[in-house]
């Protein structure tokens, strides 16, 4: 053989490997997509609020890890593997380089290793720098919700649960006691679990990190939730921290991610 038919014969077995990697990857793809379009998950979860639900701690490395039996609505709503930054696809988010590492993540994660929700979607739908009174029934952030939450549901799903995140932009109000706050928080849980016909959806709400005196109080009022709505509870902002004084650095939403979790799974079976 000369070096001419050596030359075309390397040629060659290159194409031929680099067509079969080609058509290796095309027809992963394919799967995956068609894999991932069949899925419709039953068990919704929807997770709104203003920025600390957003996230806005920085993505680490391990964070791009897709989470198996765990499924988030995109902007096209359609469903697609669980992966960071997670409120990427809310329909009412700031600017796309503003969405971050937020707990529904670490949540997911330990909903899949629990091994009891193999067939559950996320609608994450929140946006920072928002007032409780963008989020009553009738506004438009409520309206945006309940819309992701129908399409998620579809005709065979439920929503079964509301994660709330929010509260930074109402400590300063005029509002003793926040029982003004606490009857507009009360409205939203009602008007959901009417908006999606589930009287037993769980409703949790988080703390906030936000070290002010006012906070104290915001704490207090947050904790009537358990005593005062059914399937109703709390997750707490103890021992952990924030990065600027207001968001919650990327070990505190871990933490909160798994206290969800923990709260969630206690109040599922008690329903």
């Amino acid at each position: 053989m000369n070096r001419f038919e050596i030359e075309i014969h390397l040629i060659s077995r290159t194409l031929k490997f680099t067509v079969a990697c080609f058509l290796f990857l095309f027809t992963s793809i394919i799967r995956t997509t068609a894999q991932t379009q069949a899925v419709k998950p039953e068990e919704i979860i929807l997770l709104i609020g203003q920025s600390n639900m957003a996230g806005r701690a920085a993505l680490e490395a391990r964070d791009t890890e897709i989470v198996d039996n765990v499924f988030l609505l995109d902007s096209t709503d359609r469903w697609i593997p669980l992966k960071n930054p997670l409120n990427l696809h809310s329909s009412i988010r700031k600017v796309k380089g503003m969405q971050r590492y937020n707990l529904g993540y670490n949540f997911s994660k330990a909903l899949s290793e629990d091994g009891n929700f193999s067939n559950t979607g996320l609608v994450v739908n929140a946006k920072g720098g928002t007032n409780i009174n963008q989020w009553v029934p009738g506004a438009h952030f409520y309206q945006e919700a309940v819309r992701r939450g129908t399409i998620a549901a579809g005709t065979n799903g439920k929503v079964i649960a509301t994660f709330w995140l929010q509260g930074e932009s109402n400590l300063g109000d005029d509002d003793p006691e926040f029982k003004i706050y606490f009857e507009k928080l009360k409205s939203i849980v009602l008007g959901l679990r009417a908006e999606f016909e589930n009287e037993q959806m769980i409703f949790i709400a988080a703390e906030l990190g936000k070290e002010r005196p006012e906070n104290d109080i915001f704490k207090k009022m947050l904790s009537r939730l358990e005593d005062e709505i059914p399937h109703a509870a709390t997750v707490k902002a103890k021992n952990t921290s924030t990065y600027d004084g207001t968001h919650f650095d990327h070990q505190s939403l871990d933490t909160l991610g798994l206290r969800f979790y923990k709260k969630f799974k206690e109040c599922f079976q008690k329903l």
